[in-house]
């Protein structure tokens, strides 16, 4: 695994906003190199998400202790939907800032929940474009493997691909 991050052209915005995209192209890589100092809620915790899920009060306590501006990554948010009705209510009432970061957009838009009404931006994470590999492209490499970050950098190229479209593609 390469263990520099390379930088990405993604800014983000002075707001909060939610960063979707597919599995493997380093959005919680980017967003720990970026917001260093946020409060991070990372539902991929299965211990975070279990108390969440047994206990969605916990979340707005969790909130109440973070200074008014600060910025609050959640992290998996497609996993509890229905946490937004409270980030909705942290942005207006302590005007935190969320980075609502997740894989799948479907999944939010299913639940039918809280998108914030423009109170959170958009961004998507893609793949790696050339510019932000910063060397002449490989292009055979990029064809064979493509540009997920998470082949890209990998040390079996093949072998992780494969792993990756098995089962995150089928699913």
């Amino acid at each position: 695994m390469v263990n520099k991050m390379l930088k990405r052209i993604l800014a983000p915005p002075p707001q909060s906003f939610f960063l979707l995209g597919p599995r493997g192209t380093g959005k919680s890589t980017w967003l720990r190199a970026l917001f260093p100092d946020a409060h991070v809620i990372d539902l991929l915790s299965e211990a975070t998400y279990q108390d969440l899920l047994a206990n969605t009060r916990l979340f707005a306590n969790w909130l109440r202790a973070v200074p008014s501006g600060k910025w609050v990554v959640i992290d998996e948010v497609q996993r509890l939907p229905a946490l937004l009705n409270e980030v909705h209510r942290f942005i207006e009432k302590k005007q935190l800032k969320f980075v609502l970061c997740g894989s799948s957009a479907r999944k939010l838009k299913r639940a039918g929940v809280n998108l914030l009404a423009g109170r959170a931006l958009n961004r998507s994470m893609h793949p790696f474009v050339p510019e932000e590999l910063g060397e002449p492209l490989d292009v055979e490499s990029a064809l064979q493997f493509g540009l997920l970050p998470i082949v890209w950098d990998s040390v079996d190229k093949s072998e992780t691909l494969t792993a990756y479209t098995q089962l995150y593609l089928k699913e």
